[in-house]
C-alpha cells in the first residue's frame, strides 16, 4: 500500500519547514515570531511553523495542479470517487456548492426537512425553490428517521421538473435510508442525487457500516471528514461520480465558497487523515465498533435509559443503522437530555455530542478508550440513582412529550432568496401569526430549520418555538438570539 501511504501536502510542508527560507509572504508570524503568542505554548511551534500560504511548491487550491493536485486525487481513489475536493470551509461549504452547481434560479430541488442550515444557505444563495418533503419520525425518541423510496418517488411524480433531489445520509442519529433505491428512481428522471454525508466518512472501511452514498449510486457526496476521522475541524471533502452535476460549474462556485486565505493545516490534517484510513481504516473503525457494542449493551442495563438500535430496521425510512452513534432517551428519568447533558458535563465533565428534549447523543471512534467507556457508564449509572433518590428535581415530563419535534411544513409563500433579499422588520413572536418570515430559524441542537426565509408562521411554529425558548434551547440564524422579536417581511 505504498500510495496509501503517501502524504504529498504534508511532505511538502515539511521540506519547506526544512529548508528554513526566509519568509516575507504571509502569514505575519513568519513562522516563527510568535513567541509570545500564547498559542505557541499550547498548540506548539510546529503549528506555526507549517502555517504557510500558497509559495511556490505548496500548489493552490483554487486551481491545483501539484501537491494538493496528488492529494486530492489519492483521496479519490481511496473513495471511490471520480474527482474529489479537499473543502476548507467545512461540510457547509460543500453542501452549498452542490446545490449552487445543479440549480438555477426558480429551478426545484427535493430536500428533506431535516436539512442542515448550510442546505438552506446554499438555497438561498442559488435562488432554487426548495421542495420539502418529511422525513418519517419516530415519536418514541422524538427525532427523525430516514426516508422512504416511496416519498422520493412520490415527490417526483409531483414535481417531475425538479433539478436535483438531495438526502441526509444518515442521519445525525446514524439512521441510514435505502440510498441506492432511492438512487435508482431519482436517475430514472436524469437528475442528481446529491447526499449530505457528512455524518458518514467512516463507512467505506468496514463490512458491517452501511453503503458509501457513492456506493449506492449517489451523485455527489459531502463528507465531514473532521466529525468522525482525525483531520482539523472545518475540514471536508467533496467527491464526484459520474457527469450528472457540472464540474466546470462546481469548481467555479467553489472558488467563490471557499476563502483563498487557505489554511494548509487543514490540508495537511486531510492528507493524513485519508492516509491513516488508507493504511488502517478498518482496525480503526473495528475499535469504534467494539466500544460501541460494549456501551449499547451496558447502558440497556441501567434503569431509565432507552437506546436507538437495530430494532428499528425494517420500519418505513430505515434501512440501517450507523452502531457507532449512541442515541439515549432519558424521558424514563423524568428528566430532558438538556438537563442530562448538563449533569454530566459539571458533575462527570463528560461532554456528550448532542442534546435535545429527549436525548443525549453520543459519537463514538477509534478516540475513545475502554475506560473512557467506563466512566461514562460510571456516570449514567450514578445519574439514575441520584434522580430515583431525589424525585423532587424531576419535572413533569407531560408537557415536554406534548412537543412535536417537526412542526408541519408551512406555505412557502415566496422564494427563500427573495425573502432573504426583501426589506423586513422585527415582530414579536406572539405577534408573527400569518406574517412571511425573513428569516432561518434553528434550534441548535439539532439544527433543523423550524422556519425558513419565505414561508409563512403559523400557530404551531409559534408555538414550538415559545416552547424550545422555555427550555432554553439555543437558536441559530435568527436575529434576535433569545427570540423576543423575529424578522418578517415589511407589508
Amino acid at each position: 500500500m505504498i500510495s496509501s501511504q503517501k502524504t504529498p501536502i504534508i511532505d511538502a510542508l515539511k521540506k519547506y519547514a526544512n529548508d528554513r527560507t526566509i519568509r516575507f509572504h504571509m502569514p505575519g508570524h513568519k513562522g516563527s515570531q510568535a513567541t509570545h503568542n500564547k498559542a505557541v505554548s499550547f498548540l506548539g511551534s510546529q503549528a506555526f511553523l507549517a502555517d504557510v500560504t500558497n509559495v511556490p511548491g505548496m500548489d493552490d487550491l483554487h486551481q491545483p495542479h501539484g501537491v494538493i493536485q496528488e492529494a486530492q486525487t489519492l483521496a479519490s481513489e481511496t473513495f471511490g470517487a471520480d474527482q474529489t475536493y479537499f473543502l476548507i470551509n467545512g461540510s457547509s461549504c460543500g453542501l452549498q456548492a452542490v446545490v449552487m452547481a445543479t440549480c438555477n434560479p426558480g429551478e426545484k430541488i427535493l430536500v428533506p426537512r431535516n436539512i442542515h442550515r448550510s442546505i438552506l444557505s446554499g438555497i438561498i444563495l442559488s435562488g432554487a425553490i426548495p421542495v420539502f418533503f418529511l422525513p418519517e419520525y419516530d415519536h418514541e425518541y422524538g427525532i427523525p428517521l430516514g426516508t422512504s423510496p416511496e416519498c422520493i418517488e412520490n415527490c417526483l411524480k409531483m414535481h417531475p421538473d425538479a433539478r436535483a433531489v438531495l438526502l441526509v445520509y444518515p442521519t445525525y442519529q446514524g439512521i441510514v435510508s435505502d440510498i441506492e433505491k432511492i438512487a435508482r428512481i431519482v436517475h430514472q428522471y436524469d437528475i442528481p442525487l446529491l447526499v449530505d454525508e457528512a455524518h458518514g466518512p467512516h463507512f467505506l472501511f468496514h463490512d458491517d457500516m452501511p453503503k458509501t452514498a457513492l456506493e449506492a449510486g449517489a451523485d455527489a457526496s459531502v463528507q465531514g471528514t473532521h466529525k468522525i476521522l482525525t483531520s482539523f475541524t472545518q475540514a471536508s471533502m467533496l467527491h464526484i461520480k459520474g457527469n450528472r452535476v457540472n464540474r466546470q460549474r462546481l469548481e467555479g462556485t467553489l472558488k467563490i465558497l471557499q476563502s483563498t486565505s487557505t489554511s494548509y493545516l487543514l490540508l495537511a490534517s486531510l492528507d493524513g487523515a485519508r492516509s491513516q484510513m488508507d493504511c488502517q481504516g478498518r482496525e480503526l473503525v473495528q475499535e469504534a465498533l467494539e466500544t460501541s457494542a460494549f456501551l449499547r449493551k451496558e447502558i440497556k442495563k441501567l434503569p431509565g435509559y432507552q437506546v436507538l438500535g437495530k430494532e428499528l430496521i425494517g420500519r418505513p425510512g430505515v434501512f440501517g443503522i450507523d452502531p457507532t452513534k449512541i442515541n439515549i432517551c432519558v424521558n424514563k428519568l423524568l428528566v430532558s437530555g438538556l438537563w442530562a447533558e448538563q449533569w454530566l458535563r459539571q458533575k462527570y465533565h463528560i461532554q456528550v455530542e448532542m442534546a435535545d428534549i429527549f436525548n443525549v447523543l453520543l459519537l463514538v471512534t477509534s478516540g475513545n478508550s475502554q475506560s473512557d467507556a467506563e466512566y461514562l457508564l460510571r456516570a449514567l449509572k450514578e445519574l439514575s440513582e441520584y434522580l430515583h433518590a431525589n424525585k423532587e428535581l424531576t419535572k413533569d415530563f407531560s408537557t415536554i412529550k406534548g412537543i412535536n419535534p417537526l412542526p408541519s411544513i408551512p406555505e412557502l409563500a415566496m422564494s427563500p432568496r427573495d425573502a432573504f433579499l426583501t426589506s423586513s422588520t422585527p415582530v414579536s413572536l406572539e405577534n408573527a401569526l400569518g406574517h412571511i418570515s425573513a428569516e432561518v430559524i434553528t434550534c441548535y441542537p439539532p439544527g433543523i430549520p423550524v422556519i425558513c426565509p419565505g414561508e409563512r408562521f403559523t400557530s404551531e411554529i409559534i408555538h414550538y418555538l415559545q416552547a424550545m425558548k422555555e427550555m432554553n434551547i439555543h437558536f441559530q440564524g435568527s436575529y434576535d438570539a433569545d427570540l423576543k422579536t423575529v424578522l418578517v417581511i415589511k407589508d
